[in-house]
């Protein structure tokens, strides 16, 4: 997976020295400190299977700066619509990272560009039921 921001190829490179084998990595294999300097640009999202939806339970604070709103708490369907189910349902599926990218078109402020990782997470190894990922943002011509 092509990542162009050097955080969060930081992020991406410590999810994939946390994996074992085939399996994923679990959120416990996690430690802040590790990553401090990606604190404010991640998120945790949890899978909520009774819904098939996922929900935010952590948010950076340069993201909720950047996008000028917290999610927290909130679903994904919430926030995203269909297209952010889809994106996530895909992840926890496949068992794979996807990184998205362009401008903040979606919030009406197409003048600022974001580059995202989202990376698949389970406590067994092999069932995803969290994920963690990296939000990053640029001013100017995207």
């Amino acid at each position: 997976m092509a990542v162009e921001s050097p955080l969060l190829q930081q992020l991406y490179t410590l999810w994939l020295d946390k994996r074992r084998g085939n399996l994923l990595p679990a959120r416990a294999d996690f430690d802040p400190m590790e990553m401090r300097d990606c604190l404010g640009s991640l998120f945790i999202v949890e899978t909520v299977p009774d819904i098939d939806d996922f929900r935010y339970r952590l948010i950076g604070i340069d993201i909720t700066r950047a996008s000028q709103r917290d999610s927290t708490g909130k679903l994904i369907s919430e926030v995203f619509g269909d297209i952010g189910l889809a994106l996530y349902r895909k992840v926890r599926d496949e068992r794979l990272p996807i990184r998205v990218y362009g401008p903040l078109d979606w919030l009406g402020r197409d003048f600022i560009g974001y580059e995202t990782i989202i990376l698949p997470l389970a406590d067994d190894g092999r069932e995803v039921n969290r994920f963690i990922g990296g939000m990053v943002f640029q001013i100017g011509p995207q």
